[in-house]
């Protein structure tokens, strides 16, 4: 699809802008209707049959953060009962050890440090290079 480039004027400066439409496909819209039920993004329950090493490392690259001894997985926007069915997810899939933690009013995943080198075999072929940092726990760098 062809770019559509405009400057547009804001308090009497003009700024570059680039418009582009994008196509739908009814293989996302599939997606989509898994995953959001009345606007509200959820865990289908059959999660774990969904995730595979490279859903594990897009996730992780998303919304993986090393933490002091281990990886948190973000999942504030999740009920605990669905942040409960990820970590039997994580568990029964890649043979991880993990739990769950209140968080700033939510719950996050905690991958433990005896199961970040699990971690790494099955996100490495996967991961991009930039991402690495996301598993060296934190207590270990050097500032």
């Amino acid at each position: 699809m062809a770019l559509h480039e405009f400057d547009q004027k804001l308090a009497d400066k003009l700024f570059p802008c680039v418009q582009f439409a994008t196509r739908t496909s009814a293989a996302l819209s599939e997606w989509h209707a898994r995953f959001y039920q009345s606007g509200k993004k959820i865990v289908p329950k059959d999660i774990a049959s969904l995730l595979s090493p490279l859903a594990l490392a897009v996730w992780l690259m998303d919304d993986g953060a090393a933490d002091y001894a281990g990886v948190t997985f973000q999942t504030h926007s999740f009920r605990d009962s669905e942040v409960e069915i990820l970590v039997a997810a994580l568990e029964s899939e890649f043979e991880l050890t993990a739990n769950s933690r209140r968080n700033r009013g939510g719950r996050i995943i905690y991958v433990q440090n005896r199961s970040l080198n699990r971690l790494r075999e099955v996100v490495a072929p996967h991961l991009l290079p930039e991402f690495d940092y996301k598993l060296i726990e934190r207590r270990t760098r050097t500032p």
